[in-house]
């Protein structure tokens, strides 16, 4: 058993004891094969990239196969499906769909260390898009530019504005 706090990517390759993965939001257990779990302040997501995993989330039960992913955003489940063949943190980006852009702010945060700030824009909104973390300037494009924000940095504080 592992108590995760974050995110995590698994390959697991052969079982003689079960292996679970315990969050605050969900449980999973493995039933053979390679698989992320994120688990941050109201955020719980799993995705299967090979075999199957099963997600227990307050009291609920889903087996996981290849491609699926369970995803908790502010409390509602929403079930996905992937055509990747593993996440893509592991190639130095972060990568959303159709999540609140206060959790693409959040993991922007963490991955540059910085601390960001919003004027007259509701993070509720829905973003789909991605940003590498090698660039922190091509990194706040690919977020400012689709949703028609500007931006200004100083040292380690950025502030995301609408005008």
């Amino acid at each position: 058993t592992l108590q995760l706090e974050g995110e995590a990517y698994f390959e697991v390759q052969s079982l003689t004891l079960p292996f679970i993965i315990k969050t605050k939001y969900g449980e999973v257990t493995v039933l053979g094969t390679a698989f992320n779990v994120k688990h941050r302040d109201n955020f719980f997501e799993v995705t299967c990239y090979q075999g199957r995993v099963k997600v227990i989330h307050k009291d609920k039960t889903t087996i996981l196969a290849k491609g699926e992913t369970f995803l908790v955003v502010n409390g509602i489940i929403i079930n996905r499906s992937t055509a990747l063949d593993k996440p893509q943190w592991l190639s130095n980006t972060s990568a959303f769909k159709s999540i609140p852009l206060k959790e693409v702010i959040a993991e922007f945060e963490r991955q540059y260390n910085v601390k960001v700030t919003t004027k007259n824009i509701n993070t509720d909104l829905i973003f789909t898009g991605r940003f590498t973390h090698d660039n922190i300037d091509t990194a706040l494009k690919s977020i400012t530019l689709p949703i028609q924000l500007t931006y200004t940095k100083t040292n380690n504080t950025i502030i995301l504005t609408r005008e």
